[in-house]
């Protein structure tokens, strides 16, 4: 389960996204589709697809991070 503000900010970092990556990741994280079906319904290759969602959550994860390091880490002793 996530925070209010972490889906806020996870939100907020795909609706920055340029809008054919953020298409692009919609329809498969979101729709669910596979890598082939959304490089067919674009017009696009897999290798398109594919690299735009590299894109997308290195994005994402970057602008999610600081979420993150707001927070002091614990030290788990072994």
């Amino acid at each position: 389960m996530i925070s209010a503000e972490l889906q806020a900010k996870i939100t907020a970092a795909v609706e920055s996204l340029p809008p054919r990556c953020k298409m692009i990741f919609k329809l498969v994280r979101e729709d669910g589709l596979r890598y082939k079906d959304v490089a067919e319904i674009l017009n696009l290759t897999v290798n398109t697809v594919d690299a735009q969602m590299v894109i997308a959550v290195k994005r994402i994860s970057e602008k999610v991070q600081a979420h993150f390091s707001a927070f002091p880490q614990k030290h788990v002793k072994k």
